[in-house]
């Protein structure tokens, strides 16, 4: 089992793919251009993606699911998860299981409207008391959340409710009612914090840029980034059963 997170910069001609069905096109001309554009976008990097994985020539058919999320017809084929910020495109794939992805600019929660949507954002008393004793806390609010919206698009949630999901951060924990085994992970770089929420288990991770023009670049890997002196990387696992109480 294997979880992969691809990513590419949205500029003219840097994340194009020949491998985009026409369908895909089709569906792209009834939207809004701005929409159209990180539409493509998105679907070139998956294409890319399928492509390097399992040498799949032509990306395969999605449908929306109820709640609004694409995943392809196909049920035998690998679940994945899209997310943009800034004009970075992200897509997120697990060999096993399920995943969601989320992601945010770091200039973005430091800004006057980001710090004050991240202040208004409904974490757990526990939650904020982690965020308060951080060296960066308007970053590790930001994480926290990033975390939050990943699990929440992993569990196909509509809202955050935090009797729904609950964050340990100090000790590694999560729970989360609609999944019982739930793995994710964080990293707050210079430009960009993620996180990618995975069920049953992460496992093996692989992070990876693509660009059109240049193709693709391996970024370091999980142990790598653990390792660095300003580490802030991030893991969370679900709870044992036995031990998920409800905390406010």
């Amino acid at each position: 089992m294997a979880t992969h997170f691809a990513r590419g910069i949205l500029t003219d001609g840097h994340l194009v793919s020949a491998r985009i069905s026409s369908a895909c096109h089709s569906e792209a001309l009834t939207l809004p251009e701005h929409r159209r554009t990180r539409f493509l976008a998105s679907r070139a990097l998956l294409a890319e993606l399928m492509f390097m994985l399992y040498g799949t020539s032509e990306l395969p058919d999605i449908i929306i699911q109820p709640e609004g999320r694409p995943v392809f017809a196909d049920p035998e084929l690998p679940r994945f998860s899209i997310a943009y910020t800034g004009n970075i495109i992200g897509v997120a794939l697990t060999t096993e299981g399920d995943c969601g992805l989320d992601m945010e600019l770091q200039r973005a929660t430091r800004s006057f409207h980001g710090a004050n949507a991240h202040n208004d954002y409904p974490l757990s008393s526990n939650e904020k008391l982690w965020v308060r004793n951080q060296n960066d806390p308007v970053e590790a609010r930001a994480q926290l959340i990033t975390l939050r919206q990943s699990i929440r698009k992993l569990c196909g949630c509509a809202s955050d409710d935090a009797s729904l999901l609950q964050l340990l951060p100090g000790s590694g924990r999560l729970r989360a009612t609609q999944a019982t085994l739930v793995e994710a992970l964080s990293d707050a770089e210079d430009v960009l914090i993620w996180s990618i929420a995975v069920t049953p288990a992460i496992e093996r991770m692989k992070i990876w840029e693509f660009d059109s023009q240049q193709g693709w670049r391996s970024l370091p890997d999980v142990p790598e980034r653990a390792n660095e002196p300003a580490a802030r990387l991030m893991r969370l696992t679900s709870l044992p059963a036995e031990k998920a109480i409800t905390l406010s």
